[in-house]
């Protein structure tokens, strides 16, 4: 059935068998197409020790005809042939095609299936039907044609082998050291399994310690919190009794001590402690005793009017817990009792009764009744004292709302007001009057539903019902109004008062401090806060704030009505009481008036009464008045200072032997000058906390100082470049000042008195520049005609006469004239004295006028422009 190509099998290199070369294949240099079974059929064929025993057997099992060795044979020939895949990894691309190729073949076909059955194959030999390929062949023929296949493949094989000898010893060599490095990575495991084991016991153990101990800290922390309970519940347990005995007064403190008790036993269950058990049904009774007591306390102070007791009472039930309950149980019995007089007044049936006994026989029925009939006026009494009790229970709830809205937790200041409005989800009063209108409704209605003849009444005098109705909210809001309003004043006049405590001495009087008027500005803002509801309310309260502020200021002003003669400044010590009194004094009441403004814009939607913005216009006015003389005390005395320029002489200076020298020295009177400026920023002016107005004071006081010093410097003669040098020198000394000064209370020289400051620095060069451009400083440097003008005749000096020489006056006198006069009229005076010089030449018949006459004509002639 066909035959196999013959071929040498050619040995591996180097003489090594194939069976050796085969043998130390590993799995890895076969491709990942290679199947197992190829594998071994592989291998198989390469040792060939084992090959041709088996083979020989084969054989002889063939020539015996022995079923049983050709059997075996077909196994050993299914085994090498049946390769899934049909390729080895080292074969190249070619040799694998050719390799396919043979596989592919008709021989090999049913072999390499995978599920030959090498008995199926050897009994379709052996039987030979005649669609098998081995029909009319004996065994011995199939035999020898499945012999020269193994050899065959053999061949190729021994062919594989040789042609890829060294990547076959590579793969060798790699297998030789994965022995090691499995060994090494054996060892690694059990290192690493060790130290697991190790880290276990390190660990395990610690954390089962930690977990026990965690848990034996957790019931001991459980267990001292209880005893701790315990204790404390002991303790307290002994406080009761003791409290009950002292009276009602004590009873918040009892009250607070039960709370405290049953919050205890709330807080942790302590059921089942005998200490605890036998102690339960006291509290209970303390309990119920200490709410009796505080419920006569609230009922008592409600009917008699009296503040303390509902004060008392209500303390009692905050410290219980129980103040919301408790308020709206107070107002649902008033409520009851409200509505029980409304059924008496309106019943029904009493009515009608009276009706049928005060009936007249004449009477048809359905017929109003006259107004003079008897019922008329006992259902008339009978609502006149039902409006007395509902004035009397209304005013209970007011007198009870008003202590709930001053009375606060000590602890947490939660004011007791916002307490029971947030149970009762709006205010109590607007809770008790929806409650009372919805009550009278019910009532009224059904009483007219029951009695037409009631309801008759009732049509006929309405004006009357609700001129009753009205009278009542007009005694509710007299009474209320009148007795808050006192109320509000004491209030409102206890910090005044203490802010002006009295004394024997006059010389240790305190005056009010800044913590003084705070306290005197939330207590205004409070009693308004508190009265904003209500507009008659409010009204008064402003006046009574009104009066509260002029009584500080009366207080006030009587306080500093000092002689200011004795705020003379000074170069060395401290300011005197009185000063340092003032200045407290303007701190004080310039802080009340802007904290009084700021109340006035916060309640304006309000409408507070108009004495309230007047009173708080007096304490800027009086404030003003005070400031004034005090101001224009220091002005006279820094001017009395300055004046002295005139006194300083200057041309003795230049001609002294020692002129370089007084020519770097400072005059006298800047020195004494300089020394009053830093006094009186030191003790006085720095101590001013006024806000802007003590800046604008200020700058009022640097440019009346500047203004004052260039009208003086002005009338220094004669005006000429040496003594303008020292002038200059002394300008500089006085900016120096100036600047420091200002610099400490926040300002700048050239920013705030910009003006002054600017004809101070031109002033500095009029000596040393030609008529003309002194002339043109009038413009340039808003320098003053005035100072224009002095400036002409002092260099023109002695030929043109000042206003001092041509009137008899000083320097002090003719500055004062000035101050007291326009600019104009200065002008004019100025005028006389070129009138004088004229009129003095034309008396020498000299016609010869000096270049400053011209300018100080035409200086003149532009100030009058």
């Amino acid at each position: 059935g066909g035959t196999f190509p013959e071929k040498n099998i050619v040995p591996p290199a180097h003489g090594q068998a194939a069976g050796g070369v085969l043998r130390s294949i590993d799995v890895t240099g076969v491709s990942e197409g290679v199947s197992e079974d190829a594998f071994h059929f592989v291998q198989g064929v390469g040792h060939r020790e084992h090959f041709l025993p088996t083979f020989i057997g084969r054989k002889r099992a063939v020539e015996g005809r022995n079923a049983s060795a050709f059997l075996e044979t077909v196994n050993d020939s299914q085994t090498m042939l049946s390769g899934r895949k049909a390729s080895v990894a080292v074969l190249g691309s070619a040799e694998h095609a050719s390799v396919d190729t043979l596989l592919a073949s008709g021989e090999y076909t049913e072999f390499a299936q995978d599920d030959f059955d090498s008995t199926q194959y050897a009994n379709r030999v052996i039987q030979a039907p005649p669609d098998s390929p081995f029909y009319g062949m004996d065994i011995t023929t199939s035999l020898a044609k499945l012999s020269f296949g193994i050899e065959h493949l053999n061949k190729h094989i021994q062919e594989q082998v040789t042609t890829h000898y060294e990547d076959l010893l590579q793969q060798v060599t790699g297998l030789s050291r994965i022995e090691e490095i499995l060994l090494t990575v054996k060892q690694g495991v059990g290192s690493l399994n060790s130290s697991f084991d190790r880290v276990r016991e390190k660990v395990l153990v610690p954390h089962q310690e930690m977990r026990d101990r965690s848990l034996q800290l957790e019931r001991i922390q459980t267990a001292a919190e209880v005893l701790r309970r315990v204790l404390r519940f002991m303790y307290l347990l002994r406080r009761p009794d003791i409290q009950l005995t002292g009276g009602e007064r004590e009873l918040p403190k009892a009250a607070l001590t039960i709370h405290e008790l049953n919050t205890i036993l709330a807080e942790r269950d302590l059921e089942g402690i005998d200490v605890i058990d036998s102690e339960i049904l006291g509290i209970k009774q303390a309990t119920q005793r200490i709410s009796a007591g505080g419920e006569q306390l609230l009922y008592r102070g409600m009917q008699i009017q009296n503040q303390t007791d509902i004060a008392a009472g209500l303390q009692v039930f905050y410290n219980l817990g129980q103040l919301s309950e408790k308020v709206q149980e107070v107002v649902a019995r008033t409520l009851v009792t409200i509505t029980r007089e409304l059924q008496t007044a309106l019943d029904p049936v009493m009515l009608n009764k009276e009706l049928k006994d005060a009936s007249s026989p004449r009477r048809t029925a359905g017929s109003p009744l006259p107004p003079s009939a008897p019922i008329t006026t006992h259902l008339w009494h009978r609502l006149e004292a039902l409006m007395d009790v509902i004035y009397e229970n209304y005013n209970k709830m007011l007198q009870l709302h008003r202590v709930l809205k001053r009375k606060r937790d000590t602890a947490t200041q939660v004011l007791f007001l916002d307490d029971v409005n947030k149970s009762l989800k709006s205010d109590l009063l607007e809770h008790f009057a929806q409650g009372l209108s919805a009550a009278f409704e019910k009532e009224l209605r059904m009483a007219t539903k029951a009695s037409q003849p009631l309801m008759v009444q009732l049509q006929n005098g309405y004006p009357r019902l609700l001129r009753l109705v009205h009278n009542v909210f007009a005694r509710l809001a007299v009474s209320s109004v009148s007795g808050d309003d006192i109320r509000s004043l004491r209030r409102l006049l206890e910090p005044v008062d203490a802010a002006f405590p009295e004394r024997l001495a006059i010389a240790v009087r305190p005056t009010p401090t800044r913590d003084d008027v705070e306290k005197v500005l939330r207590t205004i803002s409070s009693e308004l806060e508190a009265a904003k509801f209500d507009e008659h309310f409010f009204k008064a309260v402003s006046r009574n704030a009104s009066k509260a502020l002029k009584t500080y200021l009366n207080k006030c002003e009587h306080l500093c009505n000092l002689d200011f003669n004795q705020a003379q400044i000074v170069t060395s010590g401290t300011a005197s009481s009185a000063q340092q009194q003032l200045i407290e004094a303007l701190n004080c009441l310039w802080f009340m008036q802007e904290g009084a403004w700021k109340l006035i814009h916060e309640f304006e939607n309000f409408s507070p009464d108009e004495s309230l913005s007047e009173t708080v216009n007096l304490l800027s006015t009086a404030l003003q008045d005070l400031v004034e003389p005090f101001f224009a005390q220091i002005t006279r005395d820094l001017e009395s200072t300055i004046v002295k320029i005139g006194r300083e002489d200057f041309a003795g200076r230049l001609s002294s032997p020692n002129r370089g020298a007084s020519e770097s020295s400072t005059s006298q009177y800047v020195v004494e000058f300089a020394g009053k400026i830093r006094w009186l920023h030191r003790e006085l002016l720095s101590k001013l906390h006024c806000g802007e107005e003590s800046r604008e004071w200020c700058r009022s006081l640097g440019r009346r100082v500047l203004e004052y010093f260039l009208r003086h410097a002005s009338l220094v003669r004669p005006a000429n470049e040496s003594v303008g040098r020292l002038l200059a020198g002394d300008m500089t000394q006085i900016e120096f000042v100036m600047s420091q000064w200002l610099a400490a209370m926040g300002m700048k020289l050239e920013r705030d008195l910009a003006d002054s400051y600017k004809a101070l620095r031109a002033f500095r060069h009029m000596p040393f520049l030609s008529l003309e451009e002194v002339l043109a400083m009038r413009t340039s440097q808003n320098v003053s005609p005035i100072i224009i003008i002095h400036h002409c005749i002092a260099r023109a000096h002695p030929a043109i006469p000042f206003p001092t020489m041509l009137y008899a006056w000083n320097d002090t006198q003719y500055s004062d004239w000035l101050d007291l006069h326009s600019q104009d009229e200065a002008a004019q005076i100025l005028e006389r004295c070129l009138d004088s010089y004229a009129s003095e030449l034309q008396r020498k018949r000299d016609d010869r006028r000096c270049p400053e006459y011209f300018a100080a004509m035409q200086a003149l002639k532009a100030a009058g422009e």
